[in-house]
């Protein structure tokens, strides 16, 4: 296979840290860069020079993955899992952790070790594989170089490779735009904190409820209907409900779980990739291990407090696609370079039900991608008081006061946003780069109102829609000023010929009346 640019300068790079006398390093790249093929081709080399490799995944797709891409580099390999006939004479092994771990003695010796999603190095499984190969070199992968608590792996790793950022990849055009809407989110005054998430239990009630189900079915048919989608749902009882509405709605959805046998799983999944299903809705088994390209929308209804899970949750739907020749290619191009079709995925959607974006920013926002800097977030959030909420990055912080909260009302000052607040359309900006830009949640929303904005002001007949529309729910010209002002981004008040044709009074009582004469468009 042939390497893109910037993976061959990511093997690089880790080649220069193991002659630096480095001993384990963290490679970060984000979901859809190619981490797989990254370690196929270090893997080729390594067994060329005698080397005996072993790659640990967690999840049997992780490992159906890893064996596809090391085929396509000529790499022959046995498989350690449950059900695989083992092949102990080859040179390069991939291993289910759970499968090794009871099988170590049969394994004794390696001289490099891959951990894939390295988020989880530092479970138990992955120590003793560790501590059974000391003198092994150790390379991890991983979008996202902190545990699921928030907390850094500078503990496991004495070196890191940053290969590329998210808004890099977006860039250079490996992957395409996001854009979406934040909607009114669900619950989680009730919920308790444990391991660094809410507790799913104490979610489930909030995020069952028909507003929220209801909330989710309704906005995607207003928004993005027809677009393959998949659901992140609080739970797998929460998971059926939101597949049934969909169905109930005409929607061709599914529901997936960790608790399905691996082969109604793979059909599941194969009839999302084929188009056969428009929906699947799901509870953590599409977070790693899922490679549908041809997403186009996420829809998040399960809060975290995690900005890890938040990221590879998003990630699914980043990736690159021609739905011409159904290959990878890049969003900067008018036509496939591969067949000439201009079908390209240049943009993917969020709907946001559960307060990510506005706890953990936009996924192209520029962040401290060190493991060194998360650990020291955490201690610095557990100084605070913080230390069971999220880790720093993941903490929730209110749009008024800033101060860390857990769900509106803010615990602090009490603001609650509008819902006009909470529902921030921003799908134009998409294509925007100031908005993909951006590391400040408000900055976006800012940013996108002003775009917006723009692009109405261009039509005269939509500039006074975008007016009418905020005038219905106002109370006082004072208001229609405000929220007009605030709507257009803090740039300029509305015209005032239109503010002098409602029938309000000045500061307070009444209902919005327009009397669409001279003053319209």
């Amino acid at each position: 296979m042939e390497l893109r640019p910037y993976q061959s300068e990511g093997i690089e790079a880790t080649r220069e840290k193991f002659r630096r006398g480095a001993k384990r390093v963290l490679k970060i790249l984000p979901t859809g860069g190619g981490k797989t093929v990254i370690a196929s081709e270090i893997i080729r080399s390594a067994e060329a020079r005698g080397s005996r490799i072993l790659f640990l995944a967690h999840r049997r797709e992780l490992i159906a993955q890893t064996g596809d891409k090391l085929r396509r580099f000529g790499v022959r390999h046995g498989t350690i899992m449950a059900g695989a006939r083992p092949a102990p004479q080859l040179s390069v092994q991939v291993a289910s952790i759970q499968t090794l771990v009871r099988r170590l003695d049969s394994y004794p010796s390696f001289d490099l070790v891959f951990l894939d999603e390295a988020h989880h190095a530092a479970a138990g499984g992955y120590q003793k594989v560790l501590e059974l190969y000391p003198r092994a070199r150790v390379i991890g992968l991983t979008a996202t170089p902190w545990r699921l608590d928030g907390r850094g792996l500078a503990d496991v790793f004495d070196s890191h490779v940053i290969v590329r950022t998210p808004k890099q990849l977006r860039d250079e055009g490996y992957l395409c735009a996001v854009g979406g809407w934040e909607f009114e989110a669900v619950d989680t005054t009730k919920a308790r904190v444990q391991g660094g998430d809410f507790r799913t239990k104490d979610l489930e009630e909030s995020a069952s409820s028909k507003r929220v189900v209801g909330d989710v079915v309704e906005e995607w048919m207003r928004y993005s209907p027809g677009k393959s989608t998949v659901v992140f749902a609080v739970s797998i009882a929460t998971s059926r409900l939101m597949a049934e509405a969909f169905v109930k709605a005409g929607v061709r959805a599914e529901h997936i779980d960790g608790e399905m046998h691996a082969v109604e799983r793979d059909a599941i999944v194969q009839r999302l990739r084929s188009g056969q299903t428009t929906v699947v809705c799901n509870c953590n088994v599409l977070t790693e291990g899922f490679d549908v390209p041809s997403i186009e929308c996420i829809v998040l209804a399960r809060p975290t407090l995690s900005t890890s899970l938040y990221l590879q949750m998003v990630g699914r739907g980043l990736r690159t696609w021609c739905f011409g020749c159904r290959r990878d290619t890049s969003s900067l191009l008018e036509a496939c370079q591969h067949c000439g079709s201009e079908a390209i995925k240049r943009s993917a959607r969020i709907h946001d039900h559960a307060g990510c974006l506005a706890a953990h920013g936009h996924p192209y926002a520029e962040r401290d991608w060190s493991p060194e800097s998360s650990s020291k977030g955490e201690r610095r959030a557990m100084e605070e008081g913080e230390g069971g909420r999220s880790g720093g990055a993941g903490r929730m912080v209110c749009a008024a006061c800033k101060s860390v909260r857990s769900a509106y009302p803010c615990d602090s000052c009490g603001y609650t946003p509008t819902p006009e607040e909470l529902r921030l359309e921003y799908e134009e900006a998409a294509h925007a780069k100031a908005i993909a830009d951006e590391g400040s949640a408000e900055d976006v929303a800012r940013r996108q109102r002003v775009l917006r904005y723009g692009l109405v002001r261009a039509n005269p007949q939509e500039w006074w829609r975008f007016f009418a529309r905020i005038a219905e729910r106002c109370t006082s010209k004072k208001q229609v000023r405000s929220r007009y002002k605030w709507a257009s981004g803090e740039t300029e008040w509305p015209p005032r010929e239109w503010v002098e044709a409602l029938d309000l009074p000045e500061v307070a009582g009444g209902t919005a009346h327009l009397h669409e004469g001279e003053a319209t468009p």
